[in-house]
């Protein structure tokens, strides 16, 4: 088994946790190495390491060597732990959605920093436009997937782990500004959220890692 060390603050974001659990899932035994970014020397320090070639988070390291990027991460892990399909136009489909997460991601994150009133405004923007937008176009790809419930294939795979933490961080209250009902139009990605929650390895995982998350 390769020697696998994953590089992460210890908070359920989905950048490290669709690796993490892909991990845990699949029964692949690794390192989960708590970093801080508490403070701007932490995150130098952390570049400093060599654990970190382009001074983000998450990295993992497989056997010394490090991999960066939060697609190519969840890709390695998606595939030890058996959450990356084998079959290419399905691979390539997953492939889409966790960049598609990632865009998402980009979207929300312009809007930290802003100024009260600007701040207001782009995130009503995100809520009526950017991300109906999005969730949209997803909920399309679960519709032409069939009644499997997944977005890509019939078992769960990385893409399914990703939107999950994805969509609890937009409808978990944490965005002032983005309505907690913003999901709720897309019954498909909904009912996948909250099954993928439902998930009784993934609850008991949550309950004993992040005992205090939302609360």
């Amino acid at each position: 088994m390769p020697n696998i060390k994953l590089y992460y603050p210890e908070f359920p974001f989905w950048r490290a946790e669709v690796a993490r659990l892909s991990l845990h899932l699949g029964n692949v035994p690794f390192e989960n190495v708590k970093v801080s970014f508490r403070a701007p020397e932490d995150k130098a320090a952390f570049k400093a390491s060599g654990k970190s070639p382009f001074g983000q988070a998450p990295t993992l390291e497989v056997d010394g060597k490090i991999i960066a990027q939060t697609g190519a991460i969840a890709r390695y892990c998606g595939k030890q732990g058996g959450f990356y399909p084998k079959d290419d136009v399905e691979a390539a489909m997953v492939d889409m959605i966790i960049d598609t997460a990632t865009d998402i991601t980009m979207a929300i994150g312009k809007t930290f920093g802003m100024k009260d009133e600007e701040k207001a405004a782009a995130r009503a923007h995100l809520s009526t436009e950017t991300l109906p937008m999005y969730f949209g176009a997803l909920e399309k790809i679960m519709t032409e997937n069939g009644s499997t419930g997944y977005y890509v294939g019939n078992s769960m795979t990385i893409a399914d782990l990703a939107m999950w933490r994805l969509l609890g961080w937009v409808v978990g209250g944490a965005l002032d500004g983005v309505p907690k009902e913003v999901l709720d139009p897309f019954t498909q990605m909904k009912a996948n959220f909250e099954n993928t929650g439902n998930h009784e390895k993934i609850k008991a995982y949550m309950a004993e890692k992040y005992p205090n998350f939302g609360k």
